[in-house]
């Protein structure tokens, strides 16, 4: 869903001229984004695309802050000196990283590589919706994926928790687990119960907002074996409507 090819790329720190309109419905202004893209190839394949918020506002600034952040911390990972670190900082803390590496197993024929792509999924007058779409690969039998998404306030530009969007009770999670269970059995004959390594059902670390309805996605190691992948699925608006907190 997320996965988006940026091989297009042509140059550093370019803006794509395509401005597109969110809209708060409390003071009826527009929340601007341009698309940012970010290639460099010196050390490390590092390729990052990612929307910034440009209305000179202190949402804009807000929601772009998150994502950077969210960006940095899938980038630069290595340890918690690491995990604070600005988005630029953060791509040359990997390329170092990797110019280390190289000098210290000098024999290596694995290059490092960073990608991430980002997007605005969904918008409305209460909720924006981003997910962030990372893979970095330093070495070893695979690279590492994850999505996250992240959803906010338009008027305010403050990151929403599941606890301000959702009505979490016994119910909203015994949905949520039919669903998965479906979207399990369509993909596995394993059993759903053996996802949690033994433990209890839970809900995934990220929920977002789509144009049919509510999306859980479940990152590998989340849940189940790293083959099995990434697990995602929507719940209609329809079905879920009533545990909502917000009109998306």
């Amino acid at each position: 869903m997320f996965n988006q090819s940026i091989e297009s790329l042509k140059q550093s720190a370019f803006i794509l001229c395509v401005t597109f309109l969110i809209f708060s419905c409390k003071k009826e202004q527009p929340l601007n984004f341009k698309e940012i893209a970010i290639e460099q190839h010196d050390a490390a394949k590092i390729e990052v695309v990612y929307p910034q918020f440009d209305n000179n506002s202190s949402v804009a600034s807000k929601i772009n802050t998150s994502i950077e952040s969210s960006i940095a911390k899938n980038i630069a990972f290595f340890d918690d000196d690491t995990l604070h670190l600005s988005l630029k900082d953060a791509v040359k803390e990997f390329d170092n990283r990797f110019m280390t590496f190289k000098k210290d197993f000098q024999d290596t024929t694995s290059d490092w590589v960073a990608t991430v792509n980002s997007e605005v999924v969904y918008s409305s007058a209460e909720v924006i919706t981003v997910a962030v779409d990372s893979y970095t690969f330093t070495g070893g039998a695979h690279g590492n994926s994850i999505i996250t998404l992240l959803n906010f306030n338009p008027e305010t530009g403050d990151l929403y928790n599941n606890e301000s969007l959702f009505k979490i009770n016994t119910d909203f999670k015994s949905l949520v687990k039919g669903y998965l269970t479906d979207e399990i059995k369509a993909k596995t004959s394993d059993d759903s119960e053996n996802y949690f390594f033994g433990e209890d059902f839970k809900l995934p670390e990220n929920i977002g907002f789509n144009d049919e309805g509510v999306i859980f996605l479940y990152n590998s190691y989340e849940i189940a074996a790293y083959a099995q992948g990434i697990t995602e699925f929507t719940i209609p608006y329809g079905r879920i409507s009533s545990y909502l907190k917000i009109n998306p």
